[in-house]
């Protein structure tokens, strides 16, 4: 009998020592205390800090003023063929192209001095170049026998910034005239336009 009982007892013992050490398998373990930072070393801050963003600033590109430039024709007088004013026109307009780059070019036909002197002064940074044609009475066979005359308005005013003749002079780029009676005064109009534009250009600043 009393063997019986030192084994229940002995079973119970281990019983309740392994109930306790499943208990104590599923607590947490406590961390440890961190250790007080050693003198005179510079430590790391324990807290973590985004790190700042570094922003990649673009060089913007110094840009000059917006360049624009309208170009009108007005209506030719008797005796002066009306492809003269479009030859014309297109070549200050060509010319312009030629020689400079980022310039907002547009066109108009038929329009009065006075339709070129409100287009410039609706217009915030628009110029206007008003080219008109006459009748050059006194040296037809030299030059075609017109004469084409040119203002420039100023944008927002409408004041005059110049004025003057485009006179056909042959570029050094262009082939040569062709003979009288072909389409010479066509070609002279695309001349004096181009003339018109490079006084345009200069007294415009625009150039060098």
């Amino acid at each position: 009998m009393r063997r019986y009982l030192i084994l229940v007892f002995t079973a119970l013992l281990c019983v309740l020592l392994a109930a306790v050490s499943l208990g104590q398998s599923g607590r947490k373990q406590k961390k440890a205390d961190p250790l007080p930072p050693v003198q005179g070393v510079n430590q790391p801050e324990l807290r973590t800090q985004p790190e700042p963003e570094v922003e990649v600033e673009k060089e913007k590109k110094k840009e000059g003023p917006r360049r624009a430039l309208m170009v009108m024709t007005e209506m030719p007088d008797i005796g002066i063929s009306s492809f003269y004013p479009d030859m014309a026109r297109r070549g200050c307009l060509d010319e312009i192209r030629d020689n400079l780059k980022g310039v907002i070019l547009s066109e108009s036909t038929n329009q009065t001095r006075s339709d070129a002197h409100k287009t410039a002064k609706d217009g915030d940074d628009q110029h206007v170049v008003w080219m008109q044609f006459e009748v050059d009475r006194m040296t037809q066979s030299s030059r075609g026998g017109f004469e084409l005359r040119y203002t420039i308005f100023e944008p927002k005013t409408g004041k005059v910034l110049g004025s003057g003749f485009g006179y056909p002079q042959q570029p050094q780029s262009r082939v040569p005239l062709p003979p009288i009676g072909s389409n010479r005064p066509e070609i002279l109009a695309d001349w004096a336009g181009r003339d018109v534009a490079q006084q345009v250009m200069r007294r415009l600043g625009w150039l060098q």
